[in-house]
């Protein structure tokens, strides 16, 4: 439970400990950039996963949510969230030590995947435990004025990490596999990404953590029971729990679509994290100066409006037409950092500060739940409609084309929740189009004056 009234920072922090974190996420975002990537989807493809078991990955990778209800209660039985934090993170990345060897080890025929997904929830579920206990300490660390520039420029770093290690780790597979050795790319890159994060949690260890009174949290319950009648919090959590529910029941399939039905290499796909991750680079900071500006509200619905007509590019893309993925990835890479931020931003403003570990506990297991399930359905869908052809306006769909389409519409359907959320001091979507177009305006007449000035030097002349 995080401290109640004002922390008392000894000299230097937390201004040290800020810094301390840019530089830990740099090497947790190594061993985070390979985990969510299509190496991943590769690897079960490779031990034999079909449209279900891709699916389901997804599930049990949200089933270790629930490691969010282990971290509330562990923080107050080791009485300190760093220790938590720094053990689980570290012990539950080590985790995929086992899946360098993995294909190495002789199994019997249908055991690999299995212990596959074994692997896959024991990681979550530790991670999950680190992640309820960092965000309570990173609370306390970060004053609420600074977060929108401090995540923003945190977010930037760790994002241009994560497109390095995606490109590199892309091609580095690529040769591998061309080379007729899989394994041992699998191996040498899951391997770099287990010693990034022991770096990681070295220097994590190194973080200052404010005191706090943690005490041991309500029963499940109660946690439950607390949150979901919370005014101020029960909408932000349903908007949560709807959005995983859109988002989730095609976002298993996206790398899948690539790597099986566009046959693009890992290479290639990596050149889609290099658009995206680029493109934040630029954005991602200027989002959190917009937000400590108007607040989080107008920014999250803005960007809800971008990203709902994302899913609908990957229906005209081919094998050997790539660009509309391309120009999905540019707008990914506009609309998603906005949307990441305000939702974080609004999570740690609405969770009270006397309860904020159990709420935010609680919306991990919430949300995580909805993940399982939608990854589920859509992994039963995948395979129900594996041989499906339709032609509609002259592009050809497939089952993964359909459940793009539904992600989109669900999307959009859950507008109207991100609408009514409270935030007090917010601005409307209004004063944001309008800062915009004064910003756009400002640039455009800087450029004409600009001009104008170059074309009298050259007059002069």
């Amino acid at each position: 439970m995080a401290q109640k009234g004002p922390i008392a920072f000894p000299a230097g922090e937390p201004a040290r400990s800020q810094r301390v974190s840019i530089v830990e996420g740099s090497f947790a975002s190594v061993h985070i950039a390979v985990s969510l990537s299509s190496l991943v989807t590769a690897y079960a493809l490779m031990l034999g996963a079909n449209d279900f078991h891709l699916g389901l990955l997804s599930a049990v990778g949200a089933a270790g949510s629930l490691g969010a209800l282990a971290g509330a209660w562990g923080a107050g039985l080791a009485g300190s969230r760093r220790r938590l934090v720094v053990f689980a993170a570290v012990a539950g990345r080590a985790l995929w030590t086992a899946l360098c060897v993995l294909p190495f080890i002789p199994l019997l025929p249908g055991w690999r995947l299995p212990a596959f997904f074994s692997v896959i929830l024991l990681s979550n579920l530790l991670v999950n435990a680190a992640n309820n206990g960092w965000l309570s300490w990173m609370t306390d660390l970060v004053p609420l004025e600074q977060r929108g520039r401090y995540f923003g420029r945190r977010n930037t770093v760790l994002g241009a990490v994560s497109m390095a290690v995606t490109f590199a780790s892309g091609k580095a597979f690529d040769w591998f596999k061309a080379a007729g050795r899989p394994e041992h790319g699998f191996a040498l890159i899951f391997g770099l990404a287990v010693a990034c994060a022991l770096v990681s949690g070295l220097i994590l260890a190194r973080q200052w953590e404010p005191a706090a009174a943690l005490e041991r949290p309500a029963p499940v319950h109660r946690m439950f029971g607390s949150a979901f009648r919370d005014p101020g919090f029960r909408p932000l959590l349903w908007f949560f729990i709807l959005w995983s529910l859109a988002t989730s029941v095609a976002g298993p399939f996206f790398g899948a679509h690539m790597i099986k039905n566009l046959g693009m290499p890992l290479g290639v796909i990596a050149v889609y994290s290099i658009i995206a991750g680029t493109v934040n680079l630029l954005v991602q900071p200027l989002w959190g100066r917009v937000i400590d500006r108007l607040g989080n509200k107008p920014v999250l619905v803005f960007n809800m409006l971008g990203i709902f007509f994302l899913p609908l590019f990957w229906l005209f893309a081919g094998p050997g037409f790539y660009l509309p993925i391309w120009i999905d990835a540019f707008l990914t890479g506009i609309f998603w950092p906005g949307f990441g931020l305000a939702t974080f931003n609004l999570l740690l403003i609405s969770a009270p500060e006397g309860d904020r570990q159990p709420y935010l506990a609680v919306q991990n297991v919430a949300t995580g739940l909805s993940v399982f399930l939608a990854s589920l359905a859509g992994g039963a869908l995948a395979k129900w409609m594996g041989g499906v052809h339709v032609r509609f306006l002259g592009l050809d769909l497939v089952n993964f084309h359909l459940l793009f389409a539904l992600s989109s519409l669900l999307r959009l359907a859950i507008l109207p929740l991100a609408l009514r959320l409270p935030e007090e001091r917010a601005g409307s979507v209004g004063a944001l189009l309008d800062l915009m177009g004064n910003k756009a305006s400002q640039a455009f007449s800087e450029s004409l004056r600009s001009g104008v000035m170059v074309v009298r030097k050259l007059k002069r002349k």
